[in-house]
């Protein structure tokens, strides 16, 4: 399931003028109360009933069986085109479904039948795919330039084609494949969450509650007392060092595995693999978090200033948080705000933030596939500031499909490289928070939005830290150099220590590598985190420079799917070239003036 974090509003009559009024906080019970309005109503989004939606999966194997057979048979440009007409039929009925029942279950996760009926129309899915992409692959270059010939329309699926055949020289053989299947047990992907949810941990006393320093970890994080938030991390890092011994020697399994597995597909190593899926290449990632860490004295020197940003009582209700969000989106046009304020609109039930009991616990997801219902989800919104941040990134990314949808976007290029499409939910993030900046009314409050406008915009230095972190525990253990916990936080001490001042505050922060779930389940993820924030703040500053040209390029952009490389969409549409060498060190430069400018 592709989705990620989120929220809601009632703003659907509710005019931009109107909307860009500041907004005042509420009492916690008012929070409560407002939240229950925003459920999902997806009888009226996707299928009137559970029966409904039984019956309508034929419309998917059907088509599959009809894209299987006519993959079987590709012999002229119209079998071809059909194909393609029938793919894009396919999936997005299969998409309806597989949102269909991942929301019945984040909303109820006693309903696991659901996610067993979308892995069964995923498979037939995917091989129907699987057989378009060999029929192709097969074809030579003439063969598909006559193809386009004769019908022009094939020409729009051409950098599909080319990616099919990309990817084929890294796919395996059925004997590989037996290989991978063995080896893919050993990654940390399925035994991970089990240990860490079998962690205890120490409470922390707040408010004359006790707070559990894992469990209540949002909580803590947002106080107003620094003693608070400084005990609650110590007890963090405490409960998962308990276990520090097993989980290095998991780090180190999956680590070696997943180059295993990268070897096999005829990459040089995992980070290999994980850069020709970005569409860069391993020199120019190091080169990129390696100029990054030269500003990183920036960053250190406004840690030291700054108070924590969103440690603040302040709480809007759900219709507050997203009147501000939908406003915030003003600057990108009304067009793009009007899909904001649908989106958010509990009448329309698009957005379930409402909490409660057997729900998946996300902090927040939204749908990506343009299908027509973008939704959103959140596992309880609570009115914190870090709330309108998911709220306004999640919203970002459902609006994006909408937009492919309205635009006529093909299936095939409705999903990306995994930081391009992140790189539009952060921008949101500081569209929201300069809004709120703007907007505050006392000066505590505009201190209070100043700090953390400006900490978002800082963010690639945490993302970045991550990332070279784990690319630095990925060359170790290739290279023999780590296998001990011990050796584990010495290297992330000594890699993450360029891009944050917390090494030098929290020695614990060395153990870092035990917390980030992404270098277990889903390795070199990291690179989307800093490669994303690093683009967000390039577009940012775009739309500073001027807005009215920015704001056309950029629903563009936003517009027309992925329908080629990440760097040739973005020198096309906004100007710029994010493999030039002199990309990274322009974007931070600009960053530092930015931030002089916010203190001035």
């Amino acid at each position: 399931m592709n989705l990620r974090w989120t929220c809601a509003v009632a703003m659907l009559a509710v005019s931009a003028a109107a909307a860009a009024q500041p907004v005042t906080a509420a009492e916690p019970s008012a929070v409560d109360r407002d939240t229950q309005r925003y459920r999902f109503k997806l009888e009226r989004n996707f299928f009137p009933s559970p029966e409904a939606e039984a019956a309508a999966r034929g419309e998917v194997l059907r088509a599959a069986d009809e894209l299987t057979a006519l993959a079987g048979k590709l012999d002229s440009a119209s079998s071809l085109l059909k194909a393609f007409e029938v793919d894009d039929r396919m999936q997005r009925l299969f998409r309806r479904h597989d949102l269909y029942h991942f929301l019945r279950y984040a909303t109820d996760i006693r309903r696991e039948d659901g996610l067993r009926v979308a892995d069964e129309l995923r498979g037939k899915v995917r091989a129907a795919r699987q057989a378009l992409r060999r029929a192709v692959t097969a074809r030579d270059d003439a063969w598909i330039s006559s193809a386009i010939t004769a019908q022009p329309t094939l020409a729009r699926y051409r950098f599909w084609i080319d990616t099919a055949r990309r990817e084929a020289r890294h796919t395996l053989g059925p004997e590989q494949q037996a290989v991978v299947s063995a080896l893919e047990p050993l990654l940390g992907a399925r035994d991970y969450p089990r240990i860490v949810s079998a962690l205890k941990f120490g409470t922390v006393e707040a408010g004359g509650r006790r707070l559990d320093a894992s469990r209540d970890r949002s909580e803590i994080e947002a106080s107003p007392s620094p003693e608070v938030r400084r005990e609650g991390e110590r007890q963090l890092f405490a409960g998962y060092a308990s276990q520090r011994e097993l989980l290095a020697h998991m780090l180190v399994q999956t680590i070696e595995v997943h180059d295993a597995i990268a070897r096999l597909k005829g990459h040089g190593s995992a980070l290999g693999e994980a850069t020709f899926g970005a569409y860069v290449t391993p020199a120019h990632f190091e080169a990129v978090l390696a100029e990054v860490a030269r500003h990183g004295a920036t960053y250190k020197e406004w840690q030291r200033k700054a108070a924590d940003p969103f440690a603040i009582a302040r709480r809007w209700t759900a219709s507050q948080a997203a009147a501000a969000v939908t406003a915030s989106a003003a600057p990108l046009g009304p067009a793009y705000q009007r899909e904001y304020a649908d989106l958010l609109d509990p009448k329309l039930g698009r957005a379930d933030l409402a909490g409660g009991d057997h729900r998946l616990p996300m902090m927040g997801t939204a749908s990506v596939y343009p299908t027509g219902s973008s939704a959103i989800y959140m596992n309880a919104f609570e009115g914190g500031l870090l709330d309108l941040i998911v709220l306004a990134h999640e919203g970002g990314h459902a609006v994006q499909a909408q937009l492919m949808f309205r635009n006529g976007v093909p299936m095939a290029y409705a999903a990306g490289p995994g930081y391009f499409t992140e790189s539009f939910g952060r921008f949101q993030e500081l569209l929201l928070l300069d809004h709120l900046h703007g907007a505050a009314r006392t000066p505590e409050e505009k201190k209070r939005m100043r700090d953390a406008f400006a900490a978002r915009l800082l963010s690639v230095f945490p993302s970045a830290e991550e990332a070279s972190v784990e690319l630095a525990l990925h060359k170790a253990v290739g290279e023999g150099k780590a296998r001990t916990a011990d050796e584990l936080d010495a290297i992330t001490a000594a890699s993450g220590a360029p891009y944050s001042v917390e090494y030098e505050r929290t020695p614990e922060r060395r153990g870092l590598w035990q917390l980030a779930e992404g270098y277990f389940m889903a390795p070199l993820q990291e690179l989307n985190d800093a490669y994303a924030s690093l683009l967000s703040i390039r577009y940012f500053q775009l739309y500073r420079r001027d807005p009215k040209a920015f704001r056309a390029a950029y629903l563009a952009l936003l517009s027309n799917g992925y329908s080629a490389e990440p760097g040739q969409l973005l020198q096309r549409h906004l100007g710029f070239d994010m493999m030039a060498p002199e990309f990274t060190r322009e974007t931070m430069e600009a960053l530092e003036a930015q931030l002089e400018a916010l203190y001035r």
